[in-house]
């Protein structure tokens, strides 16, 4: 398994669950069209030893690397990346990070 792990916080005067309903619809979106196999969205709770840590990872799992490429492929197309669904995430998150993770 591989995954995509974004790490992200909602930019100031918006609200945690309006976050988390848009991350969801476009996670929902993605997985009916078979872009990624599974999806978690995480609130962190304690940020112990990290306090630069953003309020929320959500990980996005796919088979193997072809099909995190191709979903990646996908969400790189023109307009893709500011429009419907991932544009209006874009448009409420702030302290953007991403890392890839791979099963051991």
């Amino acid at each position: 398994m591989i995954s995509y792990n974004v790490f992200f916080s909602p930019r100031t005067g918006t609200a945690d669950e309006e976050v988390v309903a848009a991350v969801r619809r476009l996670l929902d979106e993605l997985k009916a069209a078979g872009q990624l196999r599974g999806f978690r969205i995480l609130r962190v709770t304690d940020v112990a030893s990290f306090p630069a840590l953003p309020r929320f990872q959500v990980i996005i799992d796919y088979a193997n690397q072809a099909e995190l490429d191709a979903g990646l492929a996908s969400m790189r197309q023109p307009g893709r990346v500011h429009d419907g669904a991932h544009g209006a995430v874009i448009r409420l998150v702030t302290d953007f990070r991403v890392s890839f993770t791979a099963d051991v």
